[in-house]
């Protein structure tokens, strides 16, 4: 029988603990505290081979530092090396184009990879990774650094064809392809517009490829659009907000370390939209999100016209959240509060809490391992 083991990076503590989950019960057990890693704010599993890439974010942190784990028996984590990201990351993920993964890409231009997103840097790049998962040494990063301003997120689709990428500070959603031999890792075919003023933040891709999902910060919407899984073209068909009327949120504005604005003299109002978390969950029949000055979390079904199912509120700022492998389990932690929440999403989108736990201060992301 496996085990599902819970990696929370918290940032301002400097540390990764370690859990054992059990589904069953809807109940985290801490076994282990990984210290001493300055500002760790992301992290990324490679789940085939069982390692762990972790980061420092921060616009202090131009070229920040990666570290990569194995994990070992027992869930443990050894560390294997660490290396410098060529740009500061406000979002990493592991990127396969071999294997099992994504067999459609398996010719296709380099190999695994870590993708990421530098809001600082402006920037979106992918880092080659060798045949242990490690780094390429004198491997140089490709870079897209024309994508767009304050980049948030980037993610692959599930078959591995395309990558989408959000322009928070250009209100767009980047769309690459993989490159063919002679041409770069990805190469950048386009990208959607949405409203002025809204700030995307984060993408997914349903796990069918058929729908693309995307949270935008500073309206507070959730935006559903058709894909089209030859071209990676997307098609608008349906928007929901976030909030209530009796939250009385103003538009939000982009943020810089901490509660500053990013725009020197642009101040942050004081109940400003701030959309944090994209999830899906029940086998993607359900969206959820998280908004951090309400501290809540809102579930949507996924039908053609989503429609606001639950909502709780939640951990104080609630930055980081994420659905475990069973897909029925939710774990929000507050960034401000220092403890996780954990819910039981049933098949009605009804939230049903399971545990708070107390965690280092900050926690700021989640990644799950099954051994």
């Amino acid at each position: 029988m496996s085990t599902t083991y819970t990696y929370v990076a918290c940032r301002d503590e400097g540390s990764i603990e370690a859990y054992v989950l059990d589904e069953a019960e809807g109940r985290l057990n801490r076994f282990a505290v990984i210290e001493g890693l300055d500002d760790v704010a992301v992290v990324t599993m490679d789940h085939r081979r069982g390692i762990l890439y972790a980061a420092q974010g921060g616009s202090e942190h131009e070229n920040p530092l990666l570290w990569v784990f194995t994990v070992v028996a027992g869930g443990r984590l050894a560390l294997r090396g660490t290396a410098h990201l060529p740009r500061s990351v406000a979002y990493l993920t592991f990127d396969p184009t071999s294997g099992d993964e994504h067999p459609a890409v398996a010719g296709s231009v380099g190999r695994d990879g870590l993708l990421g997103a530098s809001y600082f840097g402006d920037a979106v790049f992918r880092v080659m990774l060798d045949s242990q998962g490690l780094p390429q040494e004198g491997q140089p990063a490709w870079i897209d650094d024309a994508a767009g301003r304050a980049m948030n997120c980037v993610v692959p689709s599930p078959d591995g064809k395309h990558v989408y990428a959000t322009s928070l500070g250009d209100d767009r959603l980047v769309m690459y392809r993989r490159g063919a031999s002679g041409e770069t890792p990805l190469v950048r075919e386009g990208s959607v517009a949405v409203a002025e003023g809204s700030g995307p933040r984060r993408v997914m891709v349903h796990p069918a490829g058929t729908h693309v999902a995307l949270l935008t910060e500073l309206s507070g919407e959730v935006v559903t659009f058709h894909r089209d899984a030859e071209s990676g073209e997307l098609a608008e068909f349906a928007r929901v907000r976030i909030d209530e009327p009796e939250d009385e949120l103003t538009p939000g504005v982009a943020r810089g370390d901490g509660d500053a604005g990013l725009v020197e003299g642009v101040e942050v109002p004081e109940r400003p939209m701030w959309a944090g978390a994209l999830m899906h969950a029940r086998n993607a029949s359900y969206i959820l999100a998280t908004e951090r000055t309400t501290s809540a979390l809102t579930v949507f079904d996924t039908g053609a016209q989503p429609r606001r199912r639950a909502r709780t509120r939640t951990e104080e700022r609630p930055r980081a959240a994420a659905v475990a492998p069973g897909r029925e389990l939710v774990l929000v932690g507050g960034e401000l509060s220092g403890h996780i929440s954990v819910y039981r999403i049933t098949e009605h989108g009804v939230l049903n809490p399971t545990q708070r736990v107390a965690t280092g201060a900050g926690p700021s992301a989640f990644e799950f391992y099954r051994q």
